[in-house]
């Protein structure tokens, strides 16, 4: 009888443990694959300027575009927050520094995106966001909803300073 229940007691408690495990493995995966949330407060632009994924090929953090040239062509970089200044991003200890567009991804790599971006295209579900005009999310802007492109600018065309996201719904 001891055999049988210490028999049982393993194969729960092996359960048990997969059990745990998988629900790890589920919810680790679930938060790398999450979309980010552009809206979220952060204490400087050190994740943009310092992220990788400002300039990889797609993100599931940074899923807004500048582009350069109009018609979602050109050098591009990608937005995963709220920008105040994109010609003076701050970061701690550091002096500001302008947001630029990527290296080797076509006309305009390494220009300053501020003052230079023609076209702008917004991958994020149930966020949309505002191209403004100046500093600090003031003047004309330019609304590109959830899900979908502005392939030329109207109002900030080659004149955009901030970039600011709200909840589409």
């Amino acid at each position: 009888m001891q055999t049988s229940t210490t028999s049982r007691r393993r194969r729960l408690r092996t359960a048990l443990v997969a059990a745990v495990m998988g629900a790890s493995a589920l919810s680790g995966t679930g938060m790398a694959h999450a979309e980010g949330d552009p809206t979220a407060w952060i204490s400087s632009d050190e994740d943009t300027i310092m992220s990788m994924q400002k300039c990889a090929g797609s993100s599931e953090e940074f899923r807004f575009r500048l582009y350069y040239s109009p018609n979602y062509s050109g050098a591009w970089v990608n937005i995963g927050h709220n920008i105040y200044d994109m010609l003076a991003l701050k970061m701690p200890y550091t002096p500001a520094t302008p947001l630029r567009f990527c290296s080797n991804t076509g006309s305009g790599s390494g220009q300053v995106a501020g003052n230079n971006a023609a076209s702008a295209y917004n991958w994020y579900d149930g966020y949309s966001a505002n191209v403004y005009y100046s500093a600090g999310y003031k003047g004309a802007y330019d609304y590109v909803g959830s899900r979908s492109g502005v392939s030329t600018l109207v109002n900030t065309r080659n004149d955009n300073r901030s970039i600011q996201f709200s909840q589409s719904w």
